[in-house]
């Protein structure tokens, strides 16, 4: 334990002196949920101009319906003007994607029993803008319909969960799971490449007391780092995307503990491989954004995967165990399902970790072997 404890501190100390790697596991992590933060502003609500040009109970009722339309992540459309002509300049001049139209025999075909449209005028430059648009629109005719505005067909949903789970709990807790991964990648793989550029590796490797000194003191000094790093982030995602960092409990600290575990065993072997601690940096965030891809992003691969690389990156959601723990995470921080620990995923991770470290291990020695000196 002392060798451990000695290589830990010694590590810790050079960290403090120098820490730009230490600062960049948390400045990559919240670059990418800053930008996700802007993402889900922009889709979560629309700004767009109503024309008004119907104004009797039926077209106010309608507007009120657009008005009102929202989700758990916000309101469908920022409404920005009803007067047809504002609307339409506003439109010309870019200043909104879409205008909404109701007519002004709105209200004598309500009240005639015909069918009732809202035409829609969109700035498609982007496709899946333009579907939200669509889509939202849709969505008010038919509320309007249900509220006894129209004869239209209704749909009947039955959902697999009490209520919507917020599209920042389910983006941040996979942002949160890269965070782990990439600063236990980075914070593992440095210290053990800086041995390397230091030109101290040879005796700490075949020292008397073996391997295990060296690869603990390493994870045990890059796990104090990781949980730097960790309170960057949660700060973070708390502030940038109002994640509910209060309700991570014990089994989600679990699941980081396990994910850090394999995150650190992918640093060690991409450390001794490299032997470099720049290299590494490009390598760890491709790493991390792939496993972000494969764990942490399933529902929206899903939509996606209709053949070409995107089905098969979906298809490896289904195996990859990392998944099942940002589940694990996701569903206790949202409180939308009980939650119980997944035994089965906790155990392949830590396999793969174990894996990961032994071939580090292997590397290192071979390394060590035929190098002259180092």
């Amino acid at each position: 334990m002392r060798s451990i404890w000695a290589l830990a501190g010694k590590d810790l100390t050079v960290t403090r002196r120098s820490p730009t790697f230490l600062a960049i596991t948390v400045l990559v992590p919240l670059v990418f949920v800053g930008l996700y933060a802007l993402l889900v502003q922009v889709s979560a609500t629309s700004p767009v101009a109503i024309a008004q040009e119907g104004t009797g109970p039926h077209s106010q009722r309608m507007v009120q319906v657009l008005k009102d339309m929202s989700s758990v992540d916000g309101e469908f459309f920022e409404i920005r003007t009803t007067d047809p002509d504002e609307a339409r300049r506003m439109f010309d001049d870019g200043e909104i994607g879409a205008v909404l139209t109701i007519p002004a025999d709105f209200d004598r075909s309500v009240e005639a029993g015909r069918p009732v449209s809202v035409p829609l005028q969109v700035f498609n430059i982007n496709s899946d803008g333009t579907k939200n648009f669509q889509l939202r629109a849709e969505h008010a005719v038919r509320q309007f319909a249900a509220d006894g505005g129209g004869s239209l067909a209704t749909v009947k949903e039955t959902s697999a969960f009490s209520e919507d789970m917020r599209i920042t709990v389910y983006l941040g807790t996979g942002l949160l799971m890269f965070a782990i991964l990439y600063a236990s990648m980075v914070n593992t793989g440095t210290l053990v490449a800086r041995e390397w550029e230091e030109r101290t590796a040879k005796p700490l490797v075949l020292s008397p007391v073996g391997n295990a000194p060296f690869v603990l003191g390493k994870w045990l000094a890059a796990a104090v780092q990781t949980v730097v790093s960790m309170v960057g982030v949660l700060l973070g995602l708390a502030w940038l995307l109002d994640y509910p960092v209060s309700g991570l409990g014990w089994n989600s600290l679990l699941a980081m503990v396990v994910l850090f575990a394999y995150g650190a065993g992918f640093g060690a072997l991409i450390g001794v491989a490299l032997r470099k601690s720049l290299p590494m940096i490009p390598i760890c965030v491709v790493l991390a954004v792939t496993h972000f891809f494969v764990s942490g992003y399933e529902s929206y691969l899903r939509g996606f995967a209709h053949g070409g690389a995107v089905e098969g990156l979906w298809q490896a959601t289904h195996w990859a165990p990392m998944g099942l723990l940002t589940d694990q995470m996701r569903f206790e921080v949202s409180g939308l399902k009980t939650v119980s620990l997944d035994w089965s995923a906790m155990g392949w991770t830590l396999a793969a970790a174990a894996a990961l470290t032994t071939l580090a291990v292997l590397r290192m020695r071979r390394a060590l072997s035929f190098s002259q000196g180092q």
